[in-house]
């Protein structure tokens, strides 16, 4: 799922509320207190990433590293060279967790290179049963007894095991719970997860279903809105690019003059 720059910003921003102090425990991962959210761009380094990978900086001074995989990663290396990266970026010590999706369990978890130990946490979503993920969040709705922890479980629900709905059954169940829970704070941070973390790897089909179902969720709203408003900055680049002048563009696409003037000052 591509973002424009300033998507990602406005999710990161309800990420950093949305992770739980101890709600991943559900997950199996402990002792995650998130701080704040950090960028994942590394200049010095280029890996190849079947999703790009979430960076967050814990209570405990340690950068806090989380990559979906959908293949079964044969060897550490590729992690270990991102890892060091990160470590030489911010100093610190980097806990990485992998989550596979699919039909995944097991995988390789240590990695020595003589001079070096280096270990990740590997969980396996399949391993998990979603039809007792949903019925709890579903109970909790209703008895009003919803947790931090409820947030993980349907946000990750889609790529656990299920043995009484198919995946299509389960994915449209996601979206009617989610869009049943009462509070909007708590549903900007479903959903913040959802298309955070777990959504990323959604098919382009299950990916307009979502935006569709939610689309009046505060959240989806106001990724849409500047989604819109990076299409209307795009067009205003190009025309630009092609020699028409600044009040023109600005007059042709609404944007304000002096942000259209920055564009033209920016293009070369």
């Amino acid at each position: 799922m591509t973002m424009p720059r300033n998507v990602k910003d406005i999710l990161a921003k309800h990420l950093l509320g949305a992770f739980p102090s101890e709600g991943l425990e559900v997950l199996g991962i402990s002792d995650v207190h998130v701080v704040r959210t950090l960028p994942t761009e590394l200049d010095s380094v280029e890996i190849r990433q079947e999703f790009t990978d979430i960076v967050l900086e814990l209570a405990t001074n340690m950068i806090f590293h989380i990559e979906f995989q959908t293949k079964r990663e044969p060897a550490l290396y590729r992690f270990l060279m991102y890892d060091a990266q990160l470590a030489m970026k911010f100093r610190r010590q980097v806990r990485t967790v992998i989550l596979y999706i699919g039909d995944i369990h097991d995988a390789p978890a240590h990695l020595d290179i003589g001079t070096a130990k280096y270990s990740v946490e590997n969980v396996y979503l399949m391993n998990f049963d979603g039809d007792a993920a949903l019925e709890t969040v579903e109970r909790h709705i209703v008895t009003g007894e919803w947790t931090e922890q409820d947030r993980i479980r349907l946000a990750f629900a889609l790529h656990m095991r299920y043995a009484r709905q198919t995946r299509t059954e389960a994915f449209e169940r996601i979206l009617d719970i989610t869009k049943r829970i009462p509070d909007k704070y708590e549903q900007n941070y479903t959903v913040a997860l959802i298309l955070g973390l777990s959504g990323r790897t959604l098919t382009e089909v299950e990916q307009s279903r979502l935006k569709e179902e939610l689309k009046m969720n505060d959240l989806v709203k106001e990724i849409a809105d500047e989604s819109r408003l990076e299409a209307v900055r795009d067009i205003a680049k190009k025309l630009l690019a092609l020699g028409d002048d600044v009040e023109k563009v600005a007059k042709v696409t609404g944007l304000p003059q002096d942000e259209v003037e920055e564009m033209r000052r920016n293009l070369h």
